[in-house]
């Protein structure tokens, strides 16, 4: 049995800066996760994280603390575990905000037949699950998804995410019923890697203008515009 093409659009949204606004306290966390599990958390401030999984990021920011590949390697699914439990614990005092028009698209393609909604993201598993629940979105409106702490290049994600669906469903899944949905030109290059389309908003640290010089196949401001969101996704 084969899925017919575009008889169903798989949505793989990105979160950080495309579902949800962040505030310094992601960066916090880490930063606390980082010293408990390897003693330092190397150059945090000044390191660019947008785009990147978190096994690029805390790999990066390691070896620039001088230590070597091995001795991260072997504490890396500790510094996932602790920076999940980090954002865990710091709900409080996450400012996490759904930006413009998120749960009204969520809710109109949630109740849709002819959307999949999944993730593909740089965040580690668990702590993709916290950032969502603690900006009141729920998580199990996305039945399938590939994480940061899977994979260090983000490029792979999106082929590991329409993996699992095919597993999921039991049948194959066309490259172009897929797009993926980022603020970042990293979000982009990982869906033409793929083979997926890309839609891109501007909601994040890169502007339109920025977005646009990678050539997504779609680009919005953000997505307060839900009919025009949808009448997009619906055709693609």
């Amino acid at each position: 049995m084969n899925m017919q093409k575009n008889s169903k659009r798989i949505l793989l949204f990105d979160i950080d800066g495309t579902l949800i606004d962040l505030t310094y306290e992601d960066t916090a966390c880490l930063k606390r996760a980082l010293e408990s599990v390897y003693g330092q958390a190397g150059p945090i401030n000044n390191y660019r994280m947008s785009g990147k999984t978190h096994w690029r990021i805390i790999t990066d920011l390691m070896q620039l603390a001088g230590l070597d590949p091995g001795t991260i390697d072997v504490s890396l699914q500790d510094a996932f575990g602790a920076y999940s439990q980090q954002v865990e614990m710091a709900q409080t005092a996450f400012s996490l905000l759904m930006l413009p028009g998120v749960i009204a698209l969520l809710n109109q393609l949630s109740a849709h037949p002819d959307f999949l909604l999944g993730l593909v993201t740089g965040n580690v598993r668990e702590a993709a699950f916290h950032k969502l629940q603690h900006a009141g979105i729920n998580p199990g409106l996305f039945t399938f998804g590939a994480f940061g702490s899977e994979h260090i290049d983000r490029n792979q994600l999106p082929a590991l995410a329409l993996y699992r669906l095919e597993q999921q469903l039991g049948i194959p899944i066309a490259p172009e019923s897929a797009i993926v949905i980022g603020d970042t030109p990293a979000d982009i290059a990982c869906a033409r890697h793929a083979g997926v389309q890309a839609m891109g908003v501007a909601t994040g640290p890169y502007s339109r203008q920025a977005l646009a010089d990678h050539a997504p196949d779609f680009l919005f401001d953000d997505l307060a515009d839900t009919q025009a969101v949808m009448k997009t996704l619906a055709s693609f």
